[in-house]
């Protein structure tokens, strides 16, 4: 994938090729002079990286995407630019970044390594456009090391509990972190919470398979996975059911999805109005597992115990209805769950509400012979771009004592109730 994509448009007798898109993949003499500014180098002739020594020389042609280009500087429009970067983990050895939109403000005509004249053309990138390319480099940076970047606090506040290190951030003020907590990567039960009948757990050896009627984990989940192949849960239900440790299935069965701890890169930042907030170095796709709410399982919340970090289940929340087949049903918790994570938890405690969130619980239940455990677990409403802040609706509280604990919303949606629990 390379190069320039042009159409064509009728101008008074003739048509004439208009550029709507460019791709900067490193087959020419491209080079960024800033983060925002471009160099690009035109098609044809052999300006490309070929250096045999016995090849003819050359020029490019005001032709094609050349000249599209051209056209496109003359009557002021703007173009698309997409980088194409190496990428070993990539089955086609690249990735591809889309970084918005540039207007061409010059071109000329330079001569190429190979000896050949090459059209050259200076783009800028358009003032207000979000962070693509730029912010897609300095995140594979952070990958390789992490140590130099400005306001991290902490490599990795999880340590080493979770698949990927956790980063913690400020760039905003002299705060130096959250107050002390003790990592742990899932729930913990103080006692096991006993079935009133005791279900059967699944023989497949190979992984659950879609398909599969003799599966009893299937037949609990209506008789489908409620995953795709990829990870990503297919609808929102009112209680799924994930294999539990009695199920003979291995630890990467397609029903397992929510097990394991982390399967993207997270960091926990400290926010400029909301306190500490949670966001993914990665691109998030509708329907992905983001983590788990890990604390410790309550049977109630005493009056005198702090709950800034606490998870009710029983709480009511708007339906999203956002996933293909997502019906209107409200979460069905098959007992009180309350989560406390004040003392021990995981990166969920630092998720912030959000009266319009990109981030939605489901209530999961894994079974071990005639004990259940109930976990929270929670997925992407829509696709998430990196960097972006990871948020849920707390829901709504109806008793005595809720005024309580009502507090200001700031999270800015049109859709904003003013105030959360």
């Amino acid at each position: 994938m390379g190069g320039i994509d042009y159409m064509g448009v009728k101008n008074s007798s003739e048509e004439e090729p208009l550029a709507l898109s460019i791709v900067s993949s490193g087959g020419y003499e491209d080079h960024i002079q800033d983060g925002n500014e471009l160099i690009y180098s035109g098609q044809g002739g052999n300006a490309g990286n070929d250096n045999r020594k016995d090849k003819e020389i050359k020029d490019q042609k005001l032709e094609r995407g050349n000249l599209a280009l051209e056209k496109r500087l003359h009557r002021g429009n703007d173009v698309r630019v997409i980088w194409g970067v190496k990428d070993v983990s990539n089955p086609t050895g690249k990735v591809y970044v889309y970084d918005g939109l540039y207007k061409i403000h010059e071109s000329w005509v330079d001569k190429g390594k190979s000896g050949g004249n090459v059209f050259k053309y200076r783009l800028v990138r358009l003032p207000g456009q979000p962070e693509a390319f730029t912010l897609w480099k300095s995140i594979e940076q952070w990958k390789e090391t992490n140590t130099t970047r400005v306001g991290l606090i902490l490599p990795d506040l999880t340590s080493g509990a979770e698949t990927f290190p956790v980063s913690l951030v400020n760039d905003v003020d002299g705060e130096k972190g959250p107050a002390h907590f003790a990592y742990i990567p899932s729930l913990k039960y103080s006692k096991p919470v006993n079935l009133t009948e005791p279900t059967a757990r699944c023989n497949c050896t190979s992984g659950c398979l879609p398909g599969n009627s003799n599966c009893p984990c299937i037949q609990k989940n209506g008789g489908y996975l409620p995953y795709t192949a990829n990870g990503l849960l297919v609808n929102q239900k009112s209680l799924l059911h994930e294999c539990g440790p009695s199920c003979t299935c291995p630890p990467n069965c397609r029903n397992r999805v929510s097990q394991g701890g982390l399967k993207i890169r997270l960091e926990v930042f400290k926010t400029k109005d909301k306190g500490w907030g949670l966001r993914s170095w990665d691109p998030i796709r509708a329907g992905a597992f983001i983590c788990e709410y890990a604390g410790e399982a309550l049977e109630k919340l005493g009056d005198d115990r702090a709950d800034d970090y606490c998870f009710d289940a029983n709480r009511t929340c708007q339906p999203l209805g956002v996933l293909p087949g997502d019906s209107n049903e409200t979460p069905n918790v098959p007992f009180p769950l309350l989560i406390s994570a004040n003392t021990a938890g995981n990166v969920a405690r630092f998720m912030n509400h959000s009266c319009s969130p990109n981030v939605f619980w489901q209530p999961i239940l894994r079974e071990n012979k005639n004990e259940s455990d109930l976990h929270v677990a929670f997925y992407a409403v829509g696709r998430i771009p990196p960097m972006t802040e990871l948020t849920y609706d707390y829901g709504m509280i109806a008793h005595e004592k809720a005024y309580q604990r009502k507090k200001i919303c700031l999270c800015g949606s049109i859709k904003c109730r003013s105030f959360f629990y």
